[in-house]
């Protein structure tokens, strides 16, 4: 589908629900398509590992993120931290908010967003261990159902488990 038809869609769904005719919702399928497109899969970038002789603990902090839940393609915004024990590799800091990036990126479930994020360090660097802590608003929870306003917290593991790693997440 193009992006001119999934534009006619959506005029004709907000239409179907009685808002049509209303000057202020004149380009709102031709804006929500262009969001919708911005949320495509993309590739986690490539990560050349850096070497190293550590197996000291690396923690990465409250790395932002915005994404769109699949179930009601709302946003779902937060922060996550990334930490994880060396095995002869390291990656650039710069590396951890693009691979972020590529994965909020798309309509998904947060728990699926921190065992992706996990997934691609552990790929990427093959460490002892990983550990993703992700907490985030879901505008789905505020703005619907139960109208609750709350931080969600998720986490996901790749590799040996290692109880340092969450010490180091959760004990800020």
């Amino acid at each position: 589908m193009s992006l001119p038809d999934a534009v006619d869609h959506l005029r004709a769904a907000l239409g179907q629900l009685g808002l049509s005719g209303d000057p202020e919702l004149d380009r709102t399928p031709e804006r929500f398509a262009e969001l919708l497109s911005e949320f495509s899969p993309q590739p986690v970038p490539p990560c050349p590992p850096l070497p190293t002789r550590s197996h000291t603990p690396v923690v990465v902090r409250e790395l932002r993120f915005h994404s769109l839940c699949a179930h009601h393609l709302l946003p779902f915004f937060g922060h996550c931290t990334i930490a994880y024990r060396p095995a002869g590799a390291i990656a650039g800091l710069g590396w951890f908010p693009r691979a972020l990036d590529a994965l909020a990126r798309r309509p998904q479930l947060q728990e699926r967003l921190a065992q992706d994020l996990a997934d691609a360090v552990f790929e990427a660097l093959t460490p002892h261990s990983v550990l993703v802590w992700v907490s985030a608003r879901q505008m789905c929870v505020e703005m619907r159902g139960s109208r609750a306003t709350a931080t969600f917290e998720v986490s996901a593991a790749a590799g040996a488990a290692d109880p340092e790693l969450l010490a180091l997440v959760r004990g800020r």
